[in-house]
């Protein structure tokens, strides 16, 4: 995709003068620093400053504007989002399109002879983030439609004026491609609790995409040719497997041995296993059994599917239940908590394509999705999938070929109600010949060792740890370094929460643990203050 960058010389002035254009600046800087040197603990530190769990955990003090110097900086980071496949920078982005979008409103509101509802600068936005904001307006503004309504209501105006001639071909092409790349985006939303419009349901799902085959057809774009089919299959595998338990908003646990713990202090590593060495004979084995009771006379064109794996998968399994006793038993006493799907950047591989002389690094695809054990709600899942795909206008074989591709995403999402205890969540690598990785070992058939902070830099801890002296001084080191506003922060645990805090609730205990050996720690006073 072509992106055209803003020519902005100068900085305005005061520049920072609040605290969304220093965290803009901040990761910028940690861009570059992670381009020179994109080990696991550059990776740790970019990927915290733009993944936030709590809904207070961002500041906001400062002069309230919009400056052209600050979208050229937005589109600027857009851009090396694209080009690095970082996508939980992306999605800080339209977040931040949307707080600004809100906190527009609200000053044209209060000021209502000073201040317009529209924000002049956001016209220099790129196509996909102009869209959202513009649907996002009339989400936040007008409070009648959801925000998937509204985003269809704003590309069928654009629709319209193509039928009456009045929008040219061009701009109708720029339409399309702005709407595919924007729903792909912001598919890969990591958590409900921060972003709970963008969990459309299924009849919502089935809107957005019956609109995306409407607008190939008119652009004349062809759904199974490269690089629309990889968008195309990557955003609707997201919003469906994540809609699986109304995106469930529980946390994420590793339950580790306490040899694997101390060993973490040394490596630094995570292990994760190939497909074919995973403990269940069964695994890739129950999706193939669903598809022989799928409904072919409403979808005749998914039947003799081949479920062959067509790449390197290797997957690491988390927990949704803490402090489960059954998960103690069998995978280890140590129990490694996060808050949201941040780890699919923490453990996402960097790699650089091999003829890349420029060497721009890049984060390998790596899929979530919680494994479901019930066969007939994993059979709704895949009839309403095939629905999707009947929505574009290709021939059977190639809907065929289109499942059969997408099926990749599904193979290991499915698992015999045996194993419904674990409440498994998955996280599964995508590994490419074409390109070289870092920080890891593949000298091991058994297991893919990668570099990681999931081990010593996690959002809290649970059980008796052997290194959790080592943590809390590696949590200390973050906390102190990226937090802006007031917290609790948990002496067993090591959970941090803003919300409990700017919420005015009493901190008697933590959230999770539910320790009373805790305090409030301000960043913005001095350490021996708090």
């Amino acid at each position: 995709m072509n992106y055209e960058i803003n020519e902005v010389k100068e900085k305005p002035d005061g520049w920072p003068a609040n605290a969304i254009e220093c965290q803009l600046e901040n990761i910028q800087e940690y861009i570059d620093k992670f381009k020179r040197n994109p080990d696991y603990k550059n990776k740790e530190v970019l990927v915290s400053l733009i993944s936030d769990y709590d809904l207070n955990q961002r500041s906001t003090i400062g002069l309230c504007r919009t400056t052209e110097y600050e979208v050229a900086i937005i589109n600027s980071l857009f851009v090396e989002a694209y080009l690095m496949q970082l996508n939980a920078l992306k999605i800080y982005l339209y977040e931040l399109v949307g707080y600004k979008t809100r906190t527009q409103k609200m000053l044209s509101y209060m000021f209502e002879s000073e201040e317009k509802l529209e924000i002049d600068e956001f016209d220099g936005l790129f196509l996909q983030l102009k869209l959202y904001y513009l649907a996002y307006q009339k989400f936040t503004v007008k409070k009648n439609k959801s925000l998937a309504e509204q985003l269809i209501e704003i590309i069928e105006y654009y629709v319209k004026l193509f039928e009456n001639e009045e929008l040219d071909s061009t701009f109708m092409s720029e339409i399309t491609r702005a709407y595919i790349s924007m729903l792909n985006d912001i598919s890969y939303f990591r958590c409900a609790r921060r972003t709970k419009i963008w969990t459309f349901n299924h009849k919502e799902i089935g809107m957005l995409y019956k609109l995306v085959a409407k607008l190939i057809k008119i652009n004349g774009d062809i759904p199974v040719k490269r690089p629309l089919k990889g968008v195309l299959m990557t955003s609707i595998s997201n919003y469906v497997l994540k809609s699986r338990n109304n995106y469930n908003e529980d946390y994420i646990c590793k339950y580790i041995s306490l040899d694997v713990a101390k060993k973490s202090i040394d490596n630094h590593q995570i292990w994760m296993s190939p497909i074919d060495k995973l403990n269940d004979p069964r695994e890739q084995k129950v999706i193939p059994e669903i598809f022989e009771n799928i409904n072919v006379k409403t979808f005749p064109w998914a039947k003799n599917i081949d479920f062959t794996p067509t790449r390197k998968y290797y997957v690491s399994s988390f927990c949704k239940s803490l402090n489960d006793a059954d998960m103690i038993k069998d995978y280890g006493e140590c129990i490694y908590g996060y808050k949201d799907d941040r780890m699919a950047e923490i453990l996402s591989p960097i790699m650089y394509y091999k003829n890349d002389k420029g060497r721009t690094p890049k984060f390998s695809h790596v899929l979530s999705f919680d494994v479901i054990y019930d066969k007939e709600e994993a059979k709704k899942e895949l009839e309403f999938l095939c629905s999707i795909i009947d929505y574009f206008d290709m021939s059977e074989e190639n809907k065929k070929d289109f499942l059969e591709e997408i099926l990749q995403y599904w193979i290991l999402s499915v698992k015999d109600s045996k194993w419904s205890h674990e409440r498994e969540r998955r996280y599964v690598l995508f590994m490419y010949d074409d390109y070289k990785y870092i920080d890891v070992d593949l000298n091991d058939s058994r297991f893919f060792k990668l570099k990681s902070s999931l081990f010593i830099e996690p959002d809290f801890i649970l059980g008796s740890n052997p290194i959790k002296q080592y943590i809390r001084n590696m949590v200390d080191n973050k906390r102190n370094a990226i937090s802006m506003k007031p917290y609790l922060f948990c002496i067993e645990c090591l959970n941090r929460d803003f919300d409990i805090v700017v919420e005015n609730k009493k901190c008697n205990k933590c959230p999770i643990c539910g320790s009373t050996n805790i305090f409030i720690e301000d960043p913005n006073k001095p350490r021996e203050e708090n």
